[in-house]
């Protein structure tokens, strides 16, 4: 299920509220969807994000709070937490079988392991809209809290390579400085 999928089956499963109204990403947002979380309240979809006077684009909606209930983590994941957990405990704990039918047991797991590996796509999703050169300020990055520094980009996954190409994900909060600078924090 890619992400419009989800937010469509939010929709569906009365879990998910459209914010039609302006809002501004400067302090605003992040605290309409502080006060939903804590009441236990739906995912919110920002549609119009209040954009920096002469910014290029059109708006680009914001989605928050969608995993902030254990109903929306099991809609995202497909399963019953329970069940989930117990999926994982198994692959944790799997050990090295042996003999040739503790083998044969074991290719459901390896076979189960083996989806969650990366793959190398040439088209995808994330090829619809590419904007050259990049721009940050596009992007409506939040700015969170009073004391904040600036916007920053909360929970991304930066991937970086080392010398010898080996590949590392990592998720550092980024204060974006500029329209294509970031500081990792």
């Amino acid at each position: 299920m890619d992400l419009r999928e989800f937010i469509a089956l939010l929709e569906r499963e009365g879990e998910l509220v459209r914010v039609r109204a302006e809002v501004d990403p400067y302090l605003e947002m992040a605290e309409i969807a502080d006060r939903a979380s804590k009441a236990h309240g739906p995912a919110l979809l920002f549609e119009r994000p209040r954009r920096p006077a002469g910014a290029a684009g059109p708006p680009i909606p914001v989605l928050m709070n969608q995993f902030g209930s254990f109903r929306r983590l099991e809609l995202a994941f497909g399963a019953p937490l329970d069940e989930l957990a117990a999926r994982v405990a198994g692959l944790l704990e799997m050990e090295v079988p042996s003999g040739l039918v503790g083998k044969v047991r074991a290719l459901g797991q390896l076979r189960e392991l083996a989806s969650f590996a990366p793959r190398r796509v040439r088209r995808g999703a994330f090829r619809e809209v590419v904007v050259e050169p990049p721009d940050l300020t596009r992007l409506p990055v939040l700015t969170t809290w009073p004391g904040d520094g600036g916007p920053f980009i909360t929970l991304p996954v930066v991937v970086t390579k080392d010398r010898e190409g080996r590949l590392n994900a990592g998720m550092y909060r980024l204060q974006v400085f500029d329209a294509r600078t970031t500081g990792m924090h």
